[in-house]
């Protein structure tokens, strides 16, 4: 049998995305219809995540779990994030709006499982809290949020974030700060940020 190393704590950042009114959709068209829909979706994300250094951790129905665990894994995942929703507009049009949630925290990576099956998982709260958080999109009619926890990390300066108010999450002591886009650009990608925060 092989043995894995322990997971480890790390400070990432994650990203959850979600495709707005996919279930209601899924029900109005064919399985196979509902299944290309989702292949042009994730043609169209898995790229994104990849050329920001991301990994895909899980692809979960019509949404996805990514993880940026660089250094500068908070400007990625927002970059990440904000090219998401250039890329879907550009390639997929009103027909696929998105929802994207981002968080950073502590979480324990690594190989995780048992009874002879294991794979890289993430455990922690803070992925709780980003997927919580990219629920919240649909709630408050916002393409993308991040909480505070992801905003104090951010190296490069971001003029377009304006606050959104806080969250009273399940399971949560305190409530989540969260901030959103000021101005939806969906043509600011991550040639812009570059721009505005030379690496």
């Amino acid at each position: 049998m092989i043995e894995h190393p322990e997971p480890e704590w790390a400070l990432v950042t994650i990203l959850f995305v979600d495709i707005r009114g996919f279930t209601t959709f899924a029900e109005r068209v064919t399985t196979r219809v509902a299944a290309a829909y989702l292949r042009d979706f994730f043609d169209v994300v898995v790229p994104v995540v990849r050329h920001h250094d991301g990994e895909i951790n899980q692809m979960l129905g019509d949404g996805l779990l990514a993880v940026f665990r660089t250094p500068d894994h908070a400007d990625r995942a927002l970059a990440a994030g904000r090219a998401m929703l250039a890329a879907t507009q550009a390639s997929l049009g009103e027909r696929c709006r998105i929802g994207v949630g981002l968080n950073s925290g502590l979480v324990l990576a690594g190989m995780i499982g048992g009874g002879g099956l294991s794979r890289f998982g993430l455990v922690g709260d803070s992925v709780n809290v980003a997927a919580r958080v990219q629920d919240a999109t649909r709630d408050l009619d916002e393409p993308l949020l991040l909480t505070q926890a992801t905003r104090v990390l951010l190296e490069c300066p971001q003029a377009d974030l304006s606050p959104r108010g806080v969250l009273e999450l399940r399971g949560k002591a305190s409530p989540v700060a969260v901030y959103g886009l000021s101005v939806t650009d969906p043509g600011r990608d991550r040639r812009t940020t570059e721009q505005e925060c030379p690496r």
